[in-house]
C-alpha cells in the first residue's frame, strides 16, 4: 500500500506526538522509513520559524519537511482557536496506522487517539499537492487565518472567488460582514479535504475576493441547540444515575467530542447563543476539558450577571435557569442549583428539556463522568 496523509485526532496531542516519536525511533532500528509529520498548531501559535528549511528545486514533502523547534518568534496576532490543537497528519499506509493505534497505550486511554472522519464515518486521508499547499499556508508569516472541524449546520452564504493567498482561485463562503472605518472586512470560509474541514479567514478585504452571484441561507439555530440539548441530556442521565457501562461511555465520549468540535458556533439571537453557551459549558465539564470549563465558565457567569442586571421576562429567566444549571454542573455551588430549582417550583416552566436538567442536578452532589 502506498503511504498517504491521515489526519489524527486526540484531545491529548502531546501525548500523541511523544507516541510517534517513539514509533518512529521503533522503525529506524527495523531498518524502515520513519512517518512524516505536521503539526500545524505549532506553526500558528507558538512554534514559528523564523524561515524554512529550503533546497532549490524540492518542495516542502519532498524535503522531508518537519515541524522546526524554534521558539524566536511568537506571533500573538496569529493565535488559533484551541480545537485545531488536537490535530496531527501523519503520511504512512492506512493499515500502519490503524495498527499503531490498536496498541495497548492507546486502546486503553481515556483520551485515546483515532482517525479524523468525514461526516459518512470515513477516515479522512489528503492528497499529496493538498498537503504540500496547506503545509505552505501554515508556515506562511504572513498569513493569518484560523481552521476549524467542519460544521454540517453552517448553510452557504454568499459565495465568491478568493483573489489572495496560495488558495487563489478557490471557492470560499462569506460568513461575516464587519463594517468598519476603514471599510468592509470579511470572514471567509474555505473547504479543505474534501469538505471535512473549514479554513476560516478572518480579516479579508473587499478587494482581496472576486464577487460571484449571491445564494440566500441562514443556519438552522433551532437545529443545531435542540440537537445538542437532546445528546447531552441522555448523556448526563447516564452519569448522574450511574447508568454508564464501558460501550456507552465510550460511545458517549466521542459524542461528547463531536459535540464540543462545534463551540465556536456563534448566534446573532442573544437567547440562542446564551443557551448554546450553557450546553458548551455542560459538554466541557462531561469532557473534564479545565481550559474549556474556564473559558465558558467565565462567560455563562457574564451573561447570568448581565440578565440579572436587567428587567425580567419570561425568556429571559428561562435562560436564565439554564445558565444556573450550566454554573452548578462545572463549579458545583449549591446557589446555582437552589435558584434553578427554585425556577421550576414557583414557574413551572413548558420547557420540558430545561425540566429534565434540573430533575438531573438536584443530587446533593456535583455531577461527575
Amino acid at each position: 500500500m502506498t503511504p498517504r496523509w491521515f489526519i489524527l485526532t486526540s484531545l491529548d496531542p502531546q501525548d500523541t506526538l511523544w507516541n510517534i516519536e517513539r514509533n518512529n525511533e521503533q522503525r529506524v532500528t527495523d531498518g524502515n522509513t520513519a512517518w512524516r509529520f505536521f503539526v500545524p498548531y505549532r506553526f500558528l501559535e507558538r512554534k514559528v520559524p523564523d524561515e524554512l528549511p529550503e533546497r532549490e528545486g524540492e518542495s516542502l514533502l519532498e524535503q522531508g519537511y518537519r515541524n522546526p523547534l524554534s521558539k524566536s518568534q511568537v506571533r500573538e496576532s496569529n493565535a488559533i482557536r484551541t480545537t485545531l490543537r488536537k490535530f496531527v497528519f501523519v503520511e504512512a499506509t492506512e493499515r500502519e496506522l490503524a495498527e499503531f493505534l490498536a496498541q495497548d497505550w492507546n486502546r486503553l486511554a481515556v483520551k485515546h487517539v483515532q482517525f479524523y472522519r468525514s461526516g459518512e464515518r470515513r477516515r479522512v486521508s489528503v492528497a499529496a499537492k493538498e498537503m504540500e499547499r496547506f503545509i505552505a499556508a501554515c508556515t506562511d508569516l504572513k498569513w493569518r487565518f484560523e481552521l476549524f472541524p467542519a460544521l454540517d449546520d453552517i448553510q452557504p452564504q454568499e459565495e465568491v472567488i478568493l483573489n489572495t493567498t496560495g488558495f487563489r482561485g478557490e471557492k470560499a463562503r462569506v460568513l461575516a460582514v464587519t463594517h468598519t472605518k476603514h471599510g468592509i472586512r470579511l470572514t471567509l470560509a474555505l473547504d479543505l479535504f474534501s469538505g471535512t474541514m473549514i479554513l476560516r479567514l478572518p480579516d479579508v478585504s473587499e478587494k482581496d475576493i472576486i464577487r460571484r452571484t449571491p445564494t440566500a441561507g441562514e443556519v438552522d439555530h433551532r437545529h443545531l441547540i435542540d440537537r445538542i440539548q437532546s445528546q447531552l441530556l441522555d448523556i448526563l442521565a447516564r452519569v448522574v444515575l450511574r447508568k454508564q457501562t464501558p460501550e456507552t461511555k465510550a460511545a458517549d465520549a466521542e459524542t461528547l467530542r463531536d459535540i464540543y468540535d462545534c463551540r465556536h458556533h456563534q448566534f446573532a439571537d442573544e437567547s440562542a447563543q446564551r443557551h448554546f453557551l450553557a450546553l458548551m459549558l455542560i459538554c466541557a465539564s462531561l469532557l473534564r476539558d479545565k481550559e474549556g470549563i474556564r473559558q465558558f465558565t467565565e462567560r455563562v457567569a457574564l451573561e447570568l450577571n448581565t440578565i440579572n442586571a436587567k428587567s425580567e421576562s419570561r425568556a429571559a429567566t428561562d435562560t436564565r435557569t439554564y445558565l444556573q444549571v450550566a454554573l452548578f454542573i462545572a463549579t458545583g455551588k449549591p446557589e446555582y442549583r437552589n435558584a434553578a430549582k427554585a425556577y421550576i417550583a414557583t414557574r413551572n416552566p413548558h420547557s420540558e428539556p430545561l425540566r429534565q436538567f434540573v430533575r438531573l442536578i438536584r443530587k446533593n452532589h456535583k455531577p461527575t463522568t
